[in-house]
């Protein structure tokens, strides 16, 4: 089993490369076939993926892999060839499935131990109507495992010799075993082929961090063909491939040994000197492009004329880093945020006049500003990834109910927080299941006669709005039937006033309760009424609300409102007496001095306020927290509206104080051992002045 960098290292390239190969497939069978850069593509997506595989002794992946990689070289090698493209994106994306699976095996360190058996009997029978069984793709060389040495070179090595020396990416880590990738690609496309340093399973990787590895290959493949290989490796930062001084005998002599410390296919060439330095006498420039080989490389490897044409550049401009690490990172980024104001709204400082201190404090919050914005940034991740693997969900959902359905995807480039965009892909999947399962007519008969295209249609789009994104999935469907929701909800027991007070997005939102359900049939994809409820968890838990809005017979649309990120809380102080609260922004709607004519107040004492021809209750806060306050009349404090999830309250304080970006923290564990939950607060932080500032639960309020 491969050390632990090496297998994070695997299992993350791994993914990218699943991820691309499923959205090539899905664009191809859109499109009804697929083009010469798509087929290419997929050819070097699948190449890599064995490679890797092979090196790594997962011979499940690297096997599947192989055998597909087969039927694409047919097809692009055979202009002629009639390709069932339906049959051949359903294989291809079930191996997605395969290569997804095994890869989650072995991130998990269990065995890679699936069943390909079904799926590599399909692709011979595709590789064979392909064919017509009276043609047969190229005959290739099985790449050697990663377990094995490097063979000696056969007898019969033939072709053209060529020398190629190759540099990687600096940081990129484990040299050695990227090299030997290589090596293990080009192995298909030649008679013989030789490395130095010789043994590329040893630890040599300071060795090629220094001076590169060089290969030596005997090949009948034209250059073209062995230079595409190279360039396609992961972290090749450049490489130069030219034709050695001398092609390879017909029959080398038998003692050769490949990887042997002298293995010189010529007698003569033995008793050749190694040149002193044959970037002797040129520009430094020249020198820095033609490295010297290292001394000790044997005088069969020869080093690249200096006529080799120039060096391939491949720039690299990416690292992967450990989440764990930028969390960590954004922690201490909070603590600094909180250490900066602390420092500068020092009370001791107060009344003192200190033109220098004020002068650096300025520059301090000025960098430190800067620092949070790099570091927040480096933490943000377009929601493209997330927004594309719906279309696996559209295309496989579409063919179970047998509809036809068009997904549309806007703002795709919107980023997002990497923890948020974790948590999006499992709401989005249930919204787009429920919209094609329930939404979207049965049939494009239905549609015609609803005066609508045949095609049903989902639109996916993000967009920021300050502090946060708004995602939203719309279809242009049947929409929710009010009345259906209602009824259920009445015989459930939910309903807290009179049918008629409740606002038609008040009732669409019992379809997030647990086990809410209008279907009468459960079936694969609906019925439990598990979906939604799904949808609200995982949104609430980064912070963010779900709203539904439905318009019968047009449509329904779910509005996802989430903040850019999790560390810093956009927010409004209160002030109410002493003490200071903070409100997320988030879920403010708007702030007003309150008119005694908008204050409603019922027979059982309950406060209301008419805003915009609604009534909505009013949450005193000094009354809620017992909290001492001056501000008894309405007209001389301020109410602020608050919304979560469509619900909406007024609440009451003395007086607005500021804008805040609050770093939150958890009420203190010894707290809520001794009193429990405190309800109406969600969480603290820390003030530049050193006090706690407490953060409202607006969810709790508005229920």
């Amino acid at each position: 089993m491969a050390n632990d960098p090496m297998l994070e290292m695997y299992v993350v390239e791994s993914v990218q490369l699943t991820e691309r190969l499923e959205e090539i497939l899905i664009e191809g069978e859109q499109l009804g076939g697929f083009n010469t850069e798509h087929i290419n593509e997929i050819f070097r997506i699948m190449h890599t993926i064995k490679g890797s595989a092979a090196m790594m002794e997962y011979t499940q992946i690297s096997t599947l892999a192989h055998s597909l990689e087969d039927m694409f070289f047919y097809i692009r090698e055979h202009e002629d060839a009639a390709p069932d493209w339906a049959e051949i994106a359903d294989i291809c994306l079930n191996a997605c499935d395969f290569f997804k699976g095994e890869i989650a095996k072995i991130s998990s360190k269990l065995p890679s131990d699936g069943d390909m058996s079904a799926l590599l009997d399909r692709c011979k029978i595709c590789l064979d109507a392909l064919s017509g069984k009276s043609a047969a793709p190229a005959p290739k060389q099985t790449a050697r495992p990663a377990s094995e040495p490097v063979e000696p070179a056969p007898s019969s090595a033939a072709g053209k010799k060529y020398s190629a020396r190759v540099f990687f990416e600096e940081g990129c880590k484990m040299e050695n075993i990227r090299a030997y990738q290589i090596v293990n690609s080009l192995t298909e496309l030649t008679s013989a082929i030789e490395t130095y340093p010789p043994d590329l399973l040893e630890d040599c990787s300071d060795d090629i961090i220094a001076n590169g590895v060089t290969i030596t290959i005997w090949s009948e493949a034209p250059q073209d063909k062995l230079r595409a290989v190279i360039g396609e490796a992961l972290f090749v930062k450049s490489f130069e491939i030219a034709p050695s001084e001398a092609e390879a005998p017909a029959a080398p002599p038998e003692t050769e040994q490949l990887n042997s410390e002298e293995p010189a296919p010529k007698a003569a060439e033995k008793k050749k000197k190694p040149k002193k330095d044959e970037s002797a006498g040129k520009s430094e420039a020249e020198a820095a492009s033609v490295p010297a080989p290292p001394p000790e490389a044997p005088a069969a490897v020869k080093p690249v004329p200096a006529q080799a044409a120039p060096p391939a550049e491949i720039k690299q401009n990416f690292i992967n880093v450990n989440v764990e690490k930028l969390d960590k990172l954004m922690d201490l980024m909070g603590e600094i945020v909180i250490s900066v104001s602390m420092v500068i709204g020092n009370p001791d400082l107060a009344g003192l006049k200190l033109d220098n201190f004020e002068k650096a404090a300025s520059q301090l919050i000025k960098n430190t500003g800067e620092l949070q914005e790099v570091i927040m940034s480096v933490r943000m991740i377009p929601i493209s990834s997330t927004f594309h693997k719906m279309n696996r969900i559209v295309r496989d959902t579409s063919k179970k109910l047998s509809k036809d359905v068009e997904l549309v995807i806007l703002g795709e480039e919107t980023e997002v927080d990497k923890t948020i965009i974790d948590n999006l892909s499992d709401p989005l999947m249930h919204i787009i299941r429920n919209s094609l399962d329930h939404g979207l007519e049965d049939s494009r008969e239905d549609r015609l006669a609803a005066g609508k295209h045949p095609v049903g249609r989902i639109v996916l789009e993000a967009r920021n709005s300050g502090s946060d994104v708004i995602i939203t999935c719309a279809d242009d469907g049947r929409g929710l039937d009010r009345d259906k929701i209602l009824a259920k909800a009445t015989r459930n027991g939910l309903l807290t006033r009179p049918e008629s007070e409740y606002a038609d997005k008040e009732i669409y939102q019992f379809i997030m309760l647990p086990g809410f359900s209008t279907n009468e049939q459960v079936t694969e994809l609906s019925g439990r009424g598990v979906g939604m409820d799904v949808v609200k968890k995982n949104i609430e838990k980064v912070g963010g609300s779900v709203l539904l809005d439905s318009v019968p017979g047009q449509g329904m649309t779910v509005t996802i409102r989430i903040p850019l990120t999790l560390a810093i809380l956009a927010s409004i102080e209160i002030k109410v007496g002493k003490n200071l609260y903070l409100i997320p922004t988030l879920n403010i709607r708007e702030s007003f001095k309150p008119s005694m004519d908008d204050i409603i107040v019922d027979p059982d004492g309950n406060e209301m306020i008419l805003f915009r021809g609604q009534c909505y209750p009013i949450v005193r806060l000094n009354r809620l927290f017992r909290v001492d306050s001056d501000v008894k009349s309405f007209e001389e404090g301020i109410i602020i509206m608050i919304e979560d999830e469509g619900r909406m309250a007024g609440i009451f304080a003395d007086q607005l104080v500021s804008e805040q970006q609050a770093v939150v923290k958890p009420i203190p564990s010894f707290i809520t051992e001794r009193i429990g939950q405190i309800r109406g607060i969600s969480g603290c932080t820390i003030m530049g002045n050193g006090n706690i500032d407490l953060i409202i639960d607006v969810k709790s309020l508005t229920q």
